[in-house]
């Protein structure tokens, strides 16, 4: 019986510890999850770079957080070799009200 508990034990300790390093690798992101406003926006180009010898593509995203003017950006994500999308394309834009300079693009599924 000893045994079995000794291992139920030891499960349960990997279980938490296995959370907890979770919790405190993601919680920026959690964070970010719960507090975020979302938004509609549209891709309305794309800018291209040379990076390493290779042409990436970064889509340039408009939206307009809730009162505050619209907004154009470039996204941090990228694409090789062409666009993914259409200029038109609607996206959702998650972003803090407090900093909508810190925002996430959500696209549609291919």
């Amino acid at each position: 019986m000893d045994d079995k508990l000794f291992e139920t034990l030891l499960y349960v300790f990997v279980i938490v510890a296995v959370s907890a390093v979770g919790l405190v690798l993601y919680r920026k992101e959690i964070a970010f999850m719960m507090k975020a406003k979302t938004s509609k926006g549209r891709i309305v180009n794309w800018m291209s770079a040379v990076i390493g010898g290779k042409r990436y593509y970064f889509p340039m995203i408009e939206f307009v957080p809730e009162g505050y003017e619209p907004q154009l950006f470039r996204a941090e994500d990228r694409c090789e070799g062409k666009p993914l999308y259409e200029p038109g394309t609607e996206v959702i834009v998650k972003y803090l009200p407090t900093d909508p300079e810190h925002r996430k693009v959500i696209y549609p599924k291919n």
